[in-house]
């Protein structure tokens, strides 16, 4: 074997390329290889998912593209876009194949001495034709989704809003692209700014992977035992549907961490007096993190826009179904479902037809069929009419009129003898029914697992409710945009206490960035408490906290731009009992 791999031109040859393409990735450049590993897993990505939606386009070619049921197309129908159209696919098609090059062309990144310009303008070029190619890669599919949403063909029936849709397309679509633009901003940088940034990142990325790392080990070791019932496909999917959630609520303490660190180790290396004695202020010499810090708090608001709070949501599902197949595991007789619920029983009342709904089971997708629903219709004078009781309804939002499917359905007629007279169908379909999935079920969502676009179309949809009854929704839609920017806050309070000049300053520092921490997780609490029950007006409920803590960060940074000692409590008292 080693006589041929020596011998074989061709062997050689592999062998060779191999050796040359291992050397770019790990000799001396651990940026290259991070930059080779991100874009090659994002061409695997979507070139799986070309893949996938090529497969299905070519069976599905000529017919229509929406309203097919879940079952035909291999999966559930969770948007408009699960069942590929050709400009979607094409658009898949174009953005794999632009990942691929991005990959290829980040083996010529090498570090190499008096070539770092070149260097920074091949990473910023693969950025880019990678943000291209997942632009081409999600855009189209997402925008032909939400104007069909818009148009009236949402799956549930929903009423979006224009402005929500149009504010989730900029935010994705500023998340991919600040990607390349921000490696422009960098490499323009000074090299004293650039060595800033990088002392900032290092301990970023690592608290980063630690958080991430210790929530998915914590998270195993309390479900483990219930998440044996499921496939690996499925532990994959829901713990890389959990990372925007995971994220979004780490962040803050993440923020903390890593910029206690990268100052303090600046002040303790004297760096930082080497900069000011430069000639920068200390406000200056914070610009880039700040900055910086100001971005991620806007990556955060992407992800709690929609994703944070729907990943939490679809977490609880999950772990529900999983304990529920845990206990019926050892009874093979049980009949089980794929069928994720949101919450078990709920009722909706319709006064203008007269009309009661009781849904045992609520999907956690509102466009997915509801489970053991039983519909009271009572006449002009409040007695019974009809009574429907189905083991499973589904609405169709594609035919004209549009109706409801009732499956294993028992219709009881109450005649004016007032005994009911039974029928038996298998499957019996609806058409003068004006409900849909959104007016029965809209009022049974949770608020902490709505975002941005959920929220708008519940309160707009609600709003003869009382004020108590709104509260919950009203808070936490503040709070989807206060939440992200509480990571700014954060790093606004520890940059300043970061900054010190000797040992005991540093435990000084740690201590007090830990105590305003616990405060301002305690304060946030108990401020959204009071907001959802009403006691306090939503937007201070959600805003309260982050305007506290950030005017306590300006009073530090203040102190620390001026050279002055931060005050001390016992100072403080000692001066009040002088006085």
């Amino acid at each position: 074997m080693i006589k041929f791999l020596t011998t074989n031109p061709l062997a050689k040859a592999i062998g060779n390329v191999a050796a040359k393409l291992s050397g770019f990735s790990m000799k001396g450049d651990p940026g290259g290889l991070i930059l080779r590993l991100s874009v090659g897993a994002l061409a695997i990505a979507l070139g799986l998912l070309f893949y996938e939606n090529w497969s299905v386009y070519k069976e599905w070619k000529g017919e229509p593209k929406f309203g097919l049921e879940p079952d035909v197309v291999g999966g559930d129908a969770e948007s408009l876009k699960a069942v590929p159209e050709a400009i979607p696919v094409l658009g898949q098609g174009i953005g794999a194949a632009l990942a691929a090059l991005a990959f290829i062309l980040s083996f010529f990144v090498r570090k190499k001495e008096g070539r770092e310009r070149v260097r920074g303008a091949l990473i910023v070029l693969v950025l880019w034709i990678a943000a291209f190619g997942s632009l081409c890669a999600w855009l189209p599919s997402d925008v032909i989704a939400t104007k069909a949403a818009i148009s009236g063909k949402a799956l549930a029936g929903e009423n979006p809003l224009v402005g929500a849709y149009v504010g989730k397309l900029l935010l994705v679509g500023f998340l991919i692209l600040s990607v390349p633009i921000l490696s422009m901003y960098y490499y323009r940088l000074s090299l004293m700014d650039q060595y800033v940034v990088r002392t900032f990142l290092n301990p970023f990325a690592l608290c980063l992977f630690g958080f991430v790392s210790i929530w998915i080990i914590a998270h195993l070791t309390d479900n483990g035992h219930y998440l044996a019932t499921m496939s690996m496909g499925e532990v994959a999917k829901l713990y890389l549907s959990q990372i925007p959630f995971v994220i979004q609520f780490m962040m803050p303490i993440i923020m903390l961490l890593a910029g206690l660190s990268a100052l303090s180790n600046l002040s303790r290396s004297n760096e930082l007096i080497s900069m000011v004695g430069s000639g920068r202020s200390v406000l200056r010499i914070l610009t880039p993190v700040l900055f910086l810090g100001f971005y991620i708090s806007v990556i955060c608001l992407a992800f709690k826009y929609e994703w944070a709070p729907n990943a939490a949501g679809y977490e609880d599902a999950v772990i529900a179904k999983a304990k529920k197949a845990h206990r019926e595991r050892q009874n093979p007789n049980v009949k089980r479902t794929n069928d994720l619920w949101a919450q078990l029983g709920w009722m909706h009342v319709n006064e203008v037809n007269n009309r009661t709904w009781f849904v045992g089971k609520v999907p956690f997708k509102l466009s997915e069929p509801m489970a053991d629903v039983v519909v009271w219709e009572m006449d002009e004078d409040g007695g019974l009419r009809k009574v429907w009781k189905a083991e499973r309804a589904k609405w169709s939002w594609d035919t004209s009129p549009q109706e409801w499917t009732l499956s294993e359905v028992t219709v009881f007629h109450y005649e004016d003898e007032r005994f009911p007279r039974l029928e038996s169908h298998e499957s019996l379909v609806i058409t003068d029914w004006g409900e849909t999935p959104w007016k029965v079920l809209s009022s049974s969502q949770d608020p902490e697992y709505l975002g941005f676009a959920g929220l708008t179309m519940y309160l707009q949809a609600h709003d003869d409710k009382d004020e108590v009854s709104l509260a919950p929704f009203r808070t936490n839609f503040w709070y989807i945009f206060a939440e992200p920017i509480g990571c700014f806050v954060m790093l606004l309070v520890s940059a300043p206490l970061g900054i010190v000049y000797s040992r005991r300053g540093v435990m000084a520092g740690v201590t007090a960035a830990i105590i305003i921490f616990a405060g301002m997780y305690i304060m946030r609490g108990t401020l959204v408490a009071m907001g959802q029950s009403a006691r306090i007006s939503p937007v201070w409920g959600a805003w309260g906290t982050n305007l506290i803590i950030a005017i306590l960060g300006v009073i530090l940074l203040w102190f620390r731009a001026r050279n002055r000692e931060m005050p001390k409590l016992r100072n403080l008292f000692r001066r009040r009992s002088t006085a």
